[in-house]
């Protein structure tokens, strides 16, 4: 594929637009380096200028990484859930969106992936849903890394939920509810933030036992009630 040069900026984001192409179907995979400056000069009929304006727009999205030194070089990374949900954060931190806005956001999107998990969950999956909510009583102890034992299983919800579109969203969202309720936890004593977290923690049992026994309805019904209910501690706190 080339792309024709034109004056600008214009040209550098039709070259940006023909390698994330390649690397978005595959072309080019994860760790590989992209083809020598003269090979891509020849290949996409660009002045050196506008390559290399092409490859700073390509590494502000975090698809290629400039190495230096001996062994240096542009390297390919792959899209990721945190960079998607790192641009969504700032975002929403610059449109100053509110703590109830955020809660509510998730309890719209993350109802639903505990309902399809509830549907279609397998043994294996209840198995690590299982695994997750014994790790958080034996942290009963310790609101901190109860917390974040809490946040990682949410993310495991999504992820069994197996809707990759929701997933992404509700990580965008959830990337910036963690940041809220760590600093909740920091900023308030033991004995405000304790009992939330470890209700957080006998809430999430329950809802593995209905996803268990296949009750999308009710287990969707809980996940938004107890993401209200975090929402409220946090913006008493």
């Amino acid at each position: 594929m080339t792309a024709q040069e034109s004056p600008g900026p214009k040209a550098a984001e039709v070259v940006a637009a023909a390698l994330r192409r390649r690397i978005i179907l595959g072309e080019l995979h994860e760790g590989e380096a992209l083809p020598p400056e003269s090979e891509l000069l020849a290949d996409l009929n660009v002045s050196k200028p506008t390559l290399r304006q092409a490859i700073r727009i390509l590494e502000s999205e975090s698809l290629v990484s400039v190495r230096r030194g001996p062994r240096g070089g542009i390297y390919v990374s792959v899209p990721t859930i945190e960079t998607a949900a790192g641009y969504a954060a700032t975002v929403l931190k610059y449109r100053r969106t509110d703590t109830a806005d955020l809660f509510e956001a998730a309890a719209a999107l993350e109802g639903p992936c505990v309902a399809m998990l509830a549907r279609s969950r397998t043994p294996e999956q209840l198995d690590r849903l299982r695994a997750a909510v014994t790790a958080e009583a034996d942290a009963l102890d310790d609101p901190k890394r109860l917390l974040e034992l809490e946040n990682d299983f949410h993310r495991l919800v999504l992820k069994c939920a197996g809707n990759a579109t929701l997933q992404v969203l509700c990580e965008m969202i959830r990337s910036v509810i963690d940041a809220t309720t760590r600093r909740y936890v920091s900023g308030t004593r033991p004995d405000e933030h304790g009992p939330g977290i470890a209700a957080g923690a006998r809430t999430h049992r329950r809802v593995v036992d209905l996803i268990e026994q296949r009750d999308a309805e009710a287990a969707e019904a809980l996940w938004r009630k107890h993401i209200r209910a975090t929402a409220a501690q946090v913006q008493g706190g």
